[in-house]
């Protein structure tokens, strides 16, 4: 079996022989409690180790992973670790029943033969997925969009020139990850990443605003979980992080947005005094209505639009906008 062992999870690939056998394993959170990688890893040893390279034969029957082990059809092993240029180990595990008695110091000698290659390997393969996360944040900036792959635990891993503008107004690469400058955003950032990693196959995506200061207008931050192939331990689960500056000037008009949503009027206006930025109490204001009634049209206008909240609702608008903007430039560009 070979896996990588990360604080975010543990990405694994087995025989089928051992599938059934690992999958038990972690299953039983024994990954948690794992002496057998915890003491390979800190020996430092470029090749192959067996089970009594790291433990007495006493200690081996006192320890309950060993134990669970040999009850679930394994016991004994012979194994090596890999630090890979991105940070993570990757463990490649041979599993023999108890009953076929220890591995032996020389078949870790016949094996260590194969570790260059190996090393080779996980260069290539982790040097191939970084290349994909440049790829896509590329294809973001292609299509004007500002954005960043960011590990589970906020590190920035690959962030294209759109996303590095923003730096560090707006956005920072701080020694724990990714940092957004507005507190406010910045804590639901990090709590999105934190109930994406308890859940990172189901988690939906998700839209923060960060509101207006001088010199800088409203801007948009779009997260959405991208979760690696099944059974790919190089590929982390990762989050990609889009960036959009909101142009409140060219929104669409009360007309349009009345039109697509069947809105009324009176809820086709605060939609458009939301998305330009101000909250409840300043739309309220402008409305000359009371904030009970802004909050009533706003429950209206999600339900009519399929929004869940109204940082979605304004990126709609915008995203309507953009769309429209785009348009009038083609049809200018073909009358020219």
């Amino acid at each position: 079996m070979l896996f990588t062992a990360t604080s975010e999870a543990t990405r694994w690939i087995a025989s089928p022989q051992t599938t059934d056998f690992f999958a038990q394993f972690l299953a039983a959170g024994c990954m948690a409690k794992n002496p057998l990688v915890e003491r390979g890893v800190r020996r430092e040893h470029a090749g192959f180790l067996t089970d009594l390279d790291l433990f007495t034969y006493d200690e081996l029957d006192a320890e309950p992973m060993y134990d669970y082990m040999r009850r679930i059809g394994g016991g004994w092993h012979l194994g090596t670790a890999i630090a890979v240029p991105n940070g993570d180990t990757l463990v490649v595990n041979i599993e023999r029943r108890h009953r076929q008695g220890a591995f032996l110091r020389e078949q870790s000698e016949h094996l260590d033969l194969y570790l260059p290659h190996l090393a080779r390997a996980a260069l290539l393969a982790t040097r191939y997925t970084q290349s994909r996360y440049e790829t896509t944040v590329g294809d973001l900036e292609a299509l004007g969009l500002a954005a960043a792959a960011v590990s589970l635990n906020g590190n920035l891993i690959a962030r294209n020139a759109g996303f590095q503008a923003l730096m560090p107004s707006l956005v920072q690469d701080g020694p724990s990850g990714l940092v957004v400058t507005h507190q406010t955003a910045q804590a639901q950032v990090q709590a999105y990443l934190a109930r994406t990693r308890s859940a990172p196959d189901t988690a939906p995506g998700a839209s923060i605003p960060i509101p207006a200061e001088p010199g800088r207008g409203l801007a948009i931050v779009h997260l959405v979980p991208v979760s690696g192939a099944a059974r790919d331990i190089f590929v982390r689960t990762t989050c990609l992080v889009v960036i959009k500056m909101v142009d409140t000037e060219n929104l669409p008009s009360s007309r349009l947005v009345k039109g697509l949503f069947d809105l009324t009027p009176a809820e086709a206006r605060v939609v458009r005094d939301i998305a330009r930025g101000p909250g409840v109490p300043e739309a309220a204001v402008q409305a000359s209505v009371t904030e009970g009634t802004v909050r009533s049209q706003l429950k209206q206008v999600l339900a009519k639009t399929g929004t869940s909240r109204q940082a979605d609702t304004a990126a709609l608008l915008h995203g309507i906008s953009q769309i429209r903007r785009v348009e009038s430039e083609n049809t200018s560009g073909a009358t020219t």
